[in-house]
């Protein structure tokens, strides 16, 4: 994330924070709201980094994304540096080398402030950094908002500037993490809280009621749930003699041999053939000749579709037969 020491990208500020570290002025990570600066035991400097810049009706006035209590905490004898101050688009080259007292400083970007008081660092298009009074304290405007990012580590210069505009202070030096999303345990637990009581207490009893039922209505439909007992599936009960018959049917279709089938089927049927045939009337012989004309190999079918014919015949003539004895 841009602007943040816990950030490793061309933005952020790790390496600053580690060079701070390195360098034995230490800075402590700021993770709590602006109101809770009250609490921090004066005098301290407080580093705020706002990489995109904040476009104000009356920029020279309050050009900063500074709350009120922070304007508070600040009078009462403290300081914020502030990285990202709203200034005018100049005709300034966009990479740019300003010369300081640690080093020829590296300055991206077109915008400058015409301000005329309080200057601390500027060149021929205009104020870079300049100082603010405010009430005991004071405010440090940093119009370059990548003025110690991770991209300008191999300039030394860029750091030891920063740490100069720290340093000026006494008292503890603090960087704002609380604005590029990190909180401390303590923060996360207040507002998730206070979040949390604002609704209820904002929302009526029978909104609450109404969301809670679409809740667990929506958890038994995704939910594939019934309200009772499960039911377990009844156990299958295993026909071999018919797994067997369909088995011996898919093999016999993969197989396209209509011919086999039929032999095989008259093999079969023979014997019960041969007595159904006897106990036949005389005056029903017309079925034995059928049957007798049927079983002869140039009867039988050649394709799938002749079989079925066939079968169908053979049943209807079995059907007129009288049983076995």
């Amino acid at each position: 994330m841009q602007g943040s020491t816990y950030s490793n990208a061309p933005g952020g500020y790790g390496a600053w924070w580690q060079w701070m570290e390195q360098a034995g002025t230490p800075v402590q990570r700021w993770r709590k709201s602006g109101d809770k600066l009250q609490n921090l035991p004066g005098p301290a400097t407080l580093l705020k980094i706002q990489p995109q810049a904040i476009t104000n009706v009356a920029p020279y006035d309050d050009g900063g994304n500074i709350t009120q209590q922070e304007y508070e905490w600040v009078g009462r004898g403290n300081r914020l540096v502030y990285l990202g101050r709203w200034a005018e688009l100049t005709d300034a080259p966009f990479n740019q080398t300003v010369a300081t007292n640690h080093g020829p400083v590296s300055i991206q970007g077109r915008r400058r402030s015409p301000q005329k008081e309080g200057k601390i660092l500027a060149d021929q298009y205009g104020i870079l950094i300049w100082r603010q009074q405010q009430g005991e304290g004071e405010i440090i405007w940093v119009v370059p908002p990548f003025l110690g990012a991770n991209a300008f580590q191999d300039n030394q210069a860029n750091f030891a500037l920063l740490q100069s505009l720290l340093k000026e202070g006494n008292g503890s030096l603090w960087v704002d993490e609380y604005s590029h999303g990190y909180k401390d345990p303590q923060t996360l637990q207040e507002e998730g809280l206070a979040s949390v009581w604002a609704y209820l207490q904002n929302t009526s009893l029978i909104v609450i009621f109404l969301q809670c039922l679409l809740v667990l209505v929506l958890l038994a439909i995704f939910g594939n749930r019934r309200f009772g007992r499960p039911q377990e599936p009844a156990s299958l009960v295993n026909n071999n003699n018919q797994t067997y018959i369909n088995a011996l049917a898919q093999v016999l279709e993969k197989g396209d041999r209509p011919q086999f089938v039929v032999q095989q089927l008259l093999q079969a049927q023979s014997a019960s053939l041969e007595r159904r045939l006897a106990n036949l009337p005389t005056t029903n012989q017309s079925t034995a000749t059928l049957l007798s004309k049927l079983s002869q190999p140039d009867q039988w079918p050649k394709n799938e579709s002749d079989l079925q014919v066939w079968l169908k015949q053979w049943q209807q003539l079995q059907a007129q037969l009288p049983p076995s004895s």
